[in-house]
């Protein structure tokens, strides 16, 4: 394999300081060996950067925040310190198996797409992320799909690798966004580029706080914003969009139930015939 392709990884972090060093070693263990890794510590108040240093090896650059900025931030700074080819991120709880960026490389060398994305094992689930058999090959292409690219499921970023080139047509992550900025800029590369599904066992996802999606108002308000950016595509779709009103309307419930309202009777007037929206409008206008 041809190894004059440098593969930039970035790992955002905050208060790992247990979990960054896994991470770090399952980079370091690729069977593909041209790669930086770019650590982005996020104001941490633990010892992740004592944990960072104390792995020896150049390929990686520790860089701290002295503000907590978000991880939209991270991912920027990320960004614009990388050197790479191609871009991948890694979340600081998750690993990759060996063959990751060999494989995905791979796909890179005989396909022309914008994203590549992996299966891997969601230790919070104890099964694959994705279990229906789909085939490695094209997910998505806006030239000829019709349908809302987020309708199906697509593994997180720290199952993603990107051509420079993309990155640079795409530009950054919205640091407004504190939640769903992942979402948003995966939805900013599928409205311009195929995205790629390598059906491979590559990442392992572990069950942390952040990624047992425990609702919280950042998780409600990203999602809001999300709405509000992208729904100009998102209207194309009318099946989506009731699913995401439904869902907005849901999460909203355990916040604020007028603020919920509005969204559930969207959805409502979609698909007049749902029944879980109707309880969920009904429940509204109780306690």
């Amino acid at each position: 394999m041809k190894t004059n392709l440098l593969v930039s990884v970035i790992i955002p972090t905050f208060n790992r300081a247990d979990l960054i060093g896994r991470a770090i070693k399952s980079v370091l263990a690729q069977s593909y060996p041209n790669f930086e890794i770019i650590v982005v510590d996020n104001a941490s108040s633990d010892n992740t950067a004592e944990v960072v240093s104390s792995i020896v090896d150049v390929r990686i650059k520790f860089i701290r925040h002295s503000v907590n900025k978000g991880p939209a931030a991270s991912r920027n700074t990320g960004l614009s310190n990388s050197r790479g080819d191609f871009i991948t991120f890694l979340d600081s709880d998750d690993e990759w198996l060996p063959e990751k960026l060999a494989c995905q490389l791979d796909v890179f060398s005989k396909e022309t797409v914008g994203l590549v994305f992996t299966n891997g094992y969601n230790e919070a689930i104890k099964t694959m992320a994705i279990t229906a058999p789909v085939a490695s090959g094209i997910y998505y292409d806006p030239g000829k799909d019709k349908f809302y690219p987020l309708r199906k499921l697509i593994t997180p970023s720290s199952s993603w690798m990107l051509p420079l080139e993309v990155i640079k047509k795409i530009g950054s992550f919205d640091e407004a966004m504190i939640t769903w900025d992942d979402g948003d800029y995966l939805a900013r590369v599928a409205y311009k580029f195929p995205l790629y599904f390598l059906n491979k066992d590559l990442v392992i996802w572990h069950a942390s706080g952040v990624h047992l999606n425990v609702m919280n108002q950042d998780l409600v308000n990203g999602k809001e914003l999300f709405l509000n950016k992208n729904f100009d595509f998102l209207k194309t779709d009318k099946e989506y969009l009731f699913k995401f009103y439904r869902s907005l309307g849901k999460d909203m419930m355990l916040f604020d139930k007028q603020k919920a309202r509005p969204y559930l009777f969207k959805a409502f007037k979609i698909n007049p015939t749902d029944l879980s929206t109707i309880g969920k409008i009904i429940r509204t206008f109780k306690g």
